[in-house]
């Protein structure tokens, strides 16, 4: 068994006493597995810092982890029942280049001022959102990546579409807006 298929063992098991990922969303697991492989690509394997924000169940920083050990991955997420799971997985996948902040973003950025290459959020906001707290964490560089829909994309460009780059992903039917500092 791989890591990836030993991280979707690991989610379903908790998640059957704690609910950290929608049962009910099981059968879109292999595309998220997917798209987070897809922004792993994107980042590419070398040494940076990456901080996910609202890192939930995983996804996709676990996965980044694993596609990627020679970045740092950062998960910031505010609540333990998830957190506990993250570290988890970090002992039982072997990550060791994968730590796990349990705190809310933005007291995580007050206290320790961090610094990253790229900022990663997956389902955890508005764009504008995202956007405000990387300008808090960015240096010159910095990369904030956020997968989006085809629908969010139509949906939600007209004031970013000259400040974003789009990535597509034709398979996934997926976009990823990449910005840089």
């Amino acid at each position: 068994m791989n890591k990836i298929e030993k991280y979707i063992k690991l989610l379903k098991e908790y998640n059957e006493h704690t609910n950290i990922y929608s049962k009910n969303a099981y059968d879109k697991l292999n595309f998220h597995i997917e798209d987070s492989q897809e922004i792993a690509k994107i980042i590419k394997n070398t040494k940076q810092t990456i901080i996910d924000i609202g890192s939930g169940s995983g996804l996709p920083s676990i996965i980044i982890a694993i596609e990627n050990p020679n970045n740092k991955v950062i998960a910031v997420e505010s609540k333990s029942r998830k957190t506990k799971f993250l570290s988890d997985c970090k002992e039982k996948l072997d990550l060791k280049n994968y730590t796990v902040i349990t705190e809310n973003i933005n007291e995580y950025i007050h206290k320790e001022k961090p610094k990253a290459d790229v900022v990663t959020a997956k389902a955890f906001g508005a764009y504008e959102k995202c956007y405000k707290l990387t300008l808090r964490i960015k240096k010159m560089g910095t990369r904030l990546i956020v997968p989006i829909s085809a629908n969010q994309k139509e949906k939600n460009t007209p004031e970013w579409e000259n400040k974003v780059a789009f990535v597509i992903n034709k398979k996934l039917n997926s976009y990823y807006q990449i910005k840089t500092f």
